[in-house]
C-alpha cells in the first residue's frame, strides 16, 4: 500500500483525499468487524454534561504560528470532553441538519454497532464494543488512546465537514478521517466506517508520538515543510515546537502559505494548502485557542466539618501557567476564603509533571453555625478561559465549645538549604499552662514531632495565662531538593485535635556532592546541500548516562538529545567511559548561506548546560543537474523492461535504458494498474549493459522496489524519457501477482 501524501484543496473542509497507510491490519483486524450500518435516532434523553471551556471568537491570522498548531496539552487531552458534553456540541452546531431522501442520518443522531477492541501496548487502551452513538465513538476512542475529543471533532470537520454539515453523505461516514485514503489510488476498504476512521486517525497520532524520530517532521527542530504537493511551490522552515504539531505535519505535510492566510476563511492561489490551516482556524473557532486558554482543573479531595469550623483540602492549576493559581471557597453560596494553590502535592506529578506539583491548597473556615452547610470550591482562571468550579459538598458542623480557646503559633523562620530546612517559631494553647506539644510537616507528611522547649517570655508577655515555654528551633534533613510547603501544627487543649497554625512554602537546593568537571569536544559543523552536519562528544563524570546537548542554528535551537552516537575514539583516550558518548545530528531544511552553529553540552548535577563553542558554516544549494540540449535527435532511447517481480506486499522492477542525446541518466515512469507508482532516474549499476554497449557507463539501470501493494494480479508498465522531445516511450507492460 502506498503512503503517498496530498494536500486537503477545499478552503473550507478538503476534498482531495490522502493519509500515511501503514501495517495497521493486525491492531485492527478486530474492528473490521465494525458495522458499518448508518442507524436511525437512538431513543432517549441525552442530559449534556456542564463543561467549562474557553470562550471562543472568531480566528485572527496574525495569532497562526505554523510552528506550534495546538499545545500537546490540548491535543493529548482525553479526558477534554465526555460522551454527554459531545453529544451536545453535535447537536448545537448542526441544529438545522436533516436526512435527505435515500442518504445517512445527521450525526447527532449516528449509531453504530461497534466490536470490541483490545488494548495496544503504549498506545490506546481497550474499548467494549456495543451499539454506540457518534458522541460515545468519539468521547470513548479520545479516552481510550488520550487524544482530546476536541481535536477528533475539529479533525472529522477539516476532512470531511461532517461535524457542520446539514447535509451528511455516506462517503463522509465512510472516510470520516480520511485515514488510508491516498490521492493515488482508491480508499481502502478495510479501513471504511465512521468508528474505524475515528479509531484508525487516533492510534496513528499515538503512533506518531511513541515513536517521534521515525518520521519525516520532528519536533524540537527545523522542517522544510512543502507548501503544496507541486514541489516547484517551494518550502517553508518551520521550527515544531511539540509533537502534537508535528504529528499534525505528518497527518498533513503541508503548511499554508500568504495566500492562504490572508484569506483565512477562504481560497488562496495555486500554491495554496488549507488542511492545517483550517484545524488551527476550527479548534479556534469552537474552542478557543489551540494552544493555551484552558481553564482551571483541579480536585476538592476533602470538607471535613469541626466545633465551629470547616477545613477544605484539595488541588487546582491552571493549564496556562505553571504559577499557583487561587481557590475561592463559598459556604452557603457566600465567599468565605480566598486562598492561594501553593502547597506541594507529590502525587500531582503523575498528572502535572515533576516540577510542577505547588498546586494544593488547605484551609479552615472558623466561627461556622452548627448545623449543614453546603461548601464550593472553584478553582480562579488565569488569562484567557474561565472560573471552574471542582466540586460542592455538603458538611455538618458541630456547635463550637465557648469554654476552649483556639491554639496559636507562628513559623518565623524557615529557611531551605541543601536536601534541608531550619525551622524556629513557637505554638501555644491558652487553655494550658505547660509546654504545647507540636508537628511540622513537610508537603504534608510528618518531619518533626515534638514538644516546645524554649522560653519565649515575649509570646508569653502577649499572651497572658499561657506558658512561657512556647518555642521550638530544629533542622530537618534528608528533604528532596525543590520548592517545599512547610506547615505547622499542634494539639487543641482540652481535647486531643491537632490544628493546623501556620503555614510557608521554602526552596531546597540538592545535597552538596563533589561537581567534577564535564569533557567534551564541539569537533565540527559541515555545511552540505541545505543541511549542516554537527559532531562532538561529552563525558560527565558526574554520571553514567549520556550527557545532555543542545545545538543552536544562528540563535535558535535546532536540536537537543543526548549525545549517545558511537565515538570509538573517545572511548580509547577515555577508557571506562564506553563508546556511546558522540555528538551526531544532521540538520535539515537550512537555507543556503552563511549560518552559525553553537553547542552546549549539560553539567550534572547543577543541570547548567556549559557553552562549547560556535562554529561557522556555508550550506550550499542543489546544483542543477546539467541537462544537454542537442538541437535534433542522435538517436533514439534505447532500453529494456526487464522484469516485474512479484513479493509480499511488493513489487520489484528492473531494466536499464541508455539516450544517445544525453549523457545523464535516463527518467523513467512506472505505472501499477494504470497509475503512477513510481518516477525517478535509471541510475543503478548495470555492469553487463555497459559489457554490451562501451561508452555509456554502468549508471543506466531502473531498480525500484514498489511497497505497500496489495495481494493479486497487477499489471506494471514502464516509459523512459526520449531527448530532446521530452516525450516517453512505452516499454511494455508485464502481469505481476504479489502474495
Amino acid at each position: 500500500m502506498r503512503s503517498i501524501e496530498t494536500t486537503d484543496s477545499d478552503p473550507r473542509t478538503r476534498q482531495g483525499r490522502r493519509r500515511p497507510v501503514r501495517p495497521l491490519r493486525s491492531v485492527l483486524g478486530m474492528v473490521a468487524a465494525l458495522a458499518i450500518a448508518v442507524s436511525g435516532l437512538t431513543v432517549g434523553t441525552v442530559v449534556a454534561e456542564t463543561t467549562t471551556t474557553e470562550s471562543a471568537s472568531a480566528a485572527v491570522a496574525a495569532n497562526f504560528d505554523p510552528g506550534n498548531l495546538i499545545s500537546d496539552r490540548n491535543f493529548f487531552d482525553g479526558s477534554a470532553m465526555n460522551a454527554s458534553g459531545v453529544q451536545s456540541f453535535l447537536n448545537s452546531v448542526a441544529p438545522n441538519c436533516k436526512q435527505q431522501s435515500g442518504g445517512p442520518v445527521c450525526l447527532q443522531d449516528f449509531t453504530q454497532n461497534v466490536t470490541a477492541i483490545k488494548a495496544v501496548s503504549g498506545r490506546c487502551n481497550a474499548i467494549a464494543g456495543g451499539n454506540k452513538s457518534a458522541a460515545t465513538i468519539i468521547a470513548q476512542v479520545g479516552a481510550a488512546c488520550g487524544i482530546s475529543q476536541k481535536a477528533l471533532i475539529v479533525l472529522l470537520e477539516k476532512e470531511q465537514g461532517i461535524i457542520a454539515t446539514s447535509r451528511p453523505t455516506n462517503w463522509m461516514y465512510q472516510h470520516a478521517t480520511g485515514f488510508a485514503c491516498p490521492d493515488t489510488a482508491p480508499c481502502d476498504p478495510a479501513f471504511r466506517g465512521f468508528a474505524q476512521q475515528v479509531y484508525a486517525a487516533a492510534l496513528q497520532f499515538k503512533r506518531y508520538q511513541a515513536t517521534p524520530s521515525s518520521w519525516a517532521y520532528q519536533a524540537g527542530r527545523n522542517n522544510a515543510v512543502l507548501y503544496n504537493p507541486n514541489a516547484a511551490c517551494g518550502r517553508k522552515t518551520v521550527y515544531i515546537q511539540n509533537q502534537a504539531t508535528a504529528g499534525l505535519y505528518i497527518y498533513t505535510p503541508y503548511t499554508p502559505n500568504t495566500a492562504a492566510m490572508a484569506n483565512l476563511y477562504g481560497s488562496g492561489d495555486s500554491c495554496s494548502a488549507y488542511g492545517n490551516r483550517n484545524f488551527w482556524r476550527m479548534y479556534t473557532d469552537w474552542f478557543g485557542s489551540p494552544t493555551g486558554g484552558s481553564s482551571p482543573v483541579g480536585s476538592l479531595d476533602a470538607v471535613t466539618g469541626g466545633a465551629g469550623t470547616v477545613t477544605v483540602r484539595g488541588w487546582t492549576a491552571d493549564p496556562d501557567t505553571t504559577d499557583p493559581i487561587r481557590a475561592h471557597v463559598y459556604l452557603d453560596g457566600k465567599g468565605k476564603a480566598s486562598i492561594p494553590a501553593d502547597r506541594v502535592r507529590a502525587d500531582l506529578a503523575p498528572s502535572l509533571g515533576a516540577d510542577n506539583t505547588a498546586h494544593a491548597f488547605q484551609t479552615t473556615l472558623t466561627g461556622i453555625a452548627a448545623g449543614k452547610h453546603t461548601v464550593c470550591v472553584y478553582g480562579i482562571n488565569v488569562g484567557a478561559g474561565s472560573n471552574t468550579m471542582l466540586e460542592c459538598r455538603d458538611v455538618t458542623v458541630a456547635a463550637a465549645t465557648t469554654a476552649n480557646t483556639m491554639p496559636a503559633g507562628n513559623l518565623e523562620t524557615v529557611t531551605g538549604g541543601a536536601a534541608s530546612i531550619a525551622v524556629g517559631g513557637w505554638v501555644l494553647d491558652r487553655d494550658s499552662s505547660t509546654a504545647t506539644a507540636y508537628k511540622v510537616q513537610v508537603d504534608g507528611v510528618g518531619a518533626i514531632s515534638a514538644t516546645t522547649d524554649k522560653v519565649r517570655t515575649d509570646v508569653a508577655a502577649a499572651h497572658p495565662g499561657a506558658s512561657a515555654t512556647v518555642g521550638f528551633s530544629r533542622t530537618i534533613t534528608n528533604v528532596t531538593a525543590g520548592t517545599r510547603t512547610v506547615s505547622l501544627w499542634t494539639q487543641d487543649k482540652p481535647g486531643t485535635r491537632w490544628v493546623e497554625v501556620a503555614e510557608k512554602s521554602v526552596s531546597v537546593t540538592a545535597a552538596a556532592t563533589a561537581n567534577k568537571p564535564l569533557r567534551g569536544s564541539f569537533d565540527s559543523a559541515t555545511g552540505g546541500v541545505g543541511t549542516v552536519a554537527v559532531r562532538g562528544w561529552a563525558i560527565d563524570p558526574d554520571t553514567t548516562a549520556p550527557v545532555k546537548y543542545k545545538v543552536h542554528l544562528d540563535g535558535v535551537g535546532a536540536a537537543a538529545r543526548s549525545a549517545d552516537a558511537v565515538r570509538a575514539d573517545v572511548e580509547k583516550a577515555h577508557p571506562g567511559w564506553g563508546s556511546d558518548v558522540g555528538l551526531a545530528v544532521t540538520l535539515t531544511g537550512v537555507k543556503p548561506g552563511r549560518h552559525s552553529v553553537r553547542v552546549w553540552y549539560q553539567d550534572l548535577p547543577s543541570g547548567k548546560y556549559v557553552d562549547f563553542g560556535t562554529k561557522t558554516v556555508t550550506v550550499t544549494s542543489p546544483a542543477p543537474a546539467p541537462v544537454p540540449a542537442p538541437t535534433a535527435s542522435t538517436g533514439p532511447v534505447r532500453g529494456a523492461f526487464d522484469s516485474a517481480t512479484g513479493g509480499v506486499g511488493t513489487v520489484a522492477v528492473r531494466g536499464w535504458a541508455i539516450d544517445p542525446d544525453t549523457t545523464a541518466p535516463v527518467k523513467y515512469k512506472v505505472h501499477l494498474d494504470g497509475v503512477g507508482a513510481a518516477a525517478r532516474s535509471a541510475d543503478a549499476v548495470r555492469a553487463d549493459v555497459e559489457k554490451a554497449h562501451p561508452g555509456w557507463g554502468s549508471d543506466v539501470g531502473l531498480a525500484v522496489t514498489l511497497t505497500g501493494v496489495k495481494p493479486g494480479r497487477h499489471s506494471v508498465r514502464v516509459w523512459y524519457q526520449d531527448l530532446p522531445s521530452g516525450k516517453y516511450v512505452d516499454f511494455g507492460t508485464k502481469t505481476v501477482t504479489v502474495s
